[in-house]
């Protein structure tokens, strides 16, 4: 059952905090509802769209599933903890297996990315103080709908090793003094297509903007990159001139950092979703038809609403996204600015148990009580309720769980791995 540690409080029955299945989801007041889109919506939102991936590329076919399926599901000892600040603003699992995957997996996209994010902006800091500048260059091509994102990628890739050997790239590395790049791959759909992209951060002297013959260069070399390898065609040449290639200072590389690992919109594009009635089911189909920019978990979160071509867009990105890196710092680089930083995967940094500050032990769930949480596909809301509740919350939720049907997505998840009715979900 559950174990529970003192949390401090009054003994006695639930009433000594008002908890109990009814309360634990009144209506909530303007100043919880925006608390709620902070850290722990996100959270919620996050788990959200990992169960959705779990569900979209479980093969019940293959031996080996992919290794978002079993992430914050299996457990890494006995039981899960659950640990909440104790100002009731956050709360954390313990004891879970993560993945590790930034293209599939939103939960350890969100811990790996942060990571990420901070060791850029360290080496930013540390360039900076030896009176360099980072500049920021945007590669991309002309795409189509009718272009398969398996395709486009090879054929990408080897565009940009052409526009990195050519003269015209090494000669701006040399005549303005580069320490390196940071090269970041994203990709969002829309209307015309797949849109892969990469941001490369360039660490270099200053001066490198004024010089509009090194710029004018590197553009027509990407060009060129991209006509020899069939990504763009020569009657292609003016939108690309405009679109294909961008330069831009350290300004743009700041804000760019910033934003890393931020989906956009996350929260309130979900929240979105989740509150349109039945009757208004098509908004996936509607969304991808007309926003240009759908990032993939995006297309997690309308295909939870039904539209199925989402789905089949997210199952197109995440075989072709598998094993790629998305941030990857030249050789040397990060040594020279770093020298202390050691060199972690994505695996790593997902696994890492990453403490609150001043948390406290809430409870720790046994195997049945667990998947209990699981069936119900309520990880995200059992983080909530333990963060605002603590260890009389979490109980409370336990009992209304037991009430509950398990949700279609569990029953669905059950019947994939197990062959049968069972909603245990491991």
């Amino acid at each position: 059952m559950l174990a529970a540690p003192s949390t401090g409080l009054k003994s006695g029955p639930r009433s000594t905090l008002g908890i109990d299945t009814k309360s634990l989801h009144r209506n909530p007041t303007k100043s919880a509802r925006q608390k709620d889109r902070s850290s722990m919506g996100d959270k919620k939102m996050r788990y959200g769209l990992q169960r959705v991936a779990q569900s979209l590329l479980f093969d019940h076919t293959a031996e080996k599933q992919h290794r978002v399926c079993n992430c914050c599901r299996s457990t890494n000892g006995n039981g899960v903890d659950i640990f909440r600040t104790k100002d009731g603003k956050n709360a954390r699992f313990g004891n879970l297996v993560k993945c590790g995957s930034v293209w599939h997996c939103a939960v350890c996209a969100g811990v790996v990315t942060e990571e990420r994010r901070g060791e850029v902006q360290a080496g930013m800091n540390a360039w900076a103080k030896q009176g360099g500048n980072v500049y920021l260059m945007t590669l991309t091509f002309p795409h189509t709908i009718a272009q398969g994102l398996g395709d486009v990628l090879p054929l990408y890739a080897k565009a940009e090793q052409t526009f990195k050997n050519s003269k015209t790239f090494k000669a701006a590395r040399e005549q303005h003094d580069w320490a390196g790049t940071i090269r970041g791959l994203e990709v969002t759909f829309g209307r015309n297509g797949w849109h892969p992209h990469t941001h490369v951060m360039i660490f270099a002297k200053d001066g490198m903007l004024d010089d509009t013959g090194t710029v004018d260069a590197l553009r027509s070399a990407w060009i060129a990159a991209l006509i020899k390898h069939g990504l763009a065609e020569n009657s292609q040449l003016n939108d690309m001139m405009q679109h294909a290639f961008d330069l831009q200072g350290g300004d743009y590389a700041a804000e760019y950092i910033a934003k890393f690992g931020h989906e956009p919109k996350l929260i309130s594009t979900w929240g979105a979703a989740r509150e349109v009635t039945k009757g208004h089911s098509k908004i996936g189909l509607s969304n991808i038809n007309g926003n240009t920019h759908a990032t993939p978990f995006m297309l997690l979160a309308w295909y939870e609403q039904g539209d199925t071509e989402a789905g089949a867009k997210f199952v197109e990105y995440a075989k072709a996204f598998e094993g790629r890196r998305m941030l990857t710092w030249s050789p040397g680089l990060k040594a020279k600015l770093l020298p202390n930083e050691a060199e972690r995967t994505d695996e790593e940094l997902a696994a890492m148990e990453a403490e609150l500050p001043e948390e406290e032990l809430a409870a720790t769930l046994e195997g049945d009580e667990w998947n209990l949480v699981l069936s119900r596909n309520a990880r995200g809301e059992l983080l909530q309720i333990a963060a605002q509740y603590g260890a009389e919350g979490v109980k409370a939720l336990l009992e209304e769980l037991r009430e509950r049907k398990a949700t279609h997505s569990g029953r669905h998840w059950a019947k994939r791995m197990f062959g049968g009715g069972d909603t245990t979900c491991h």
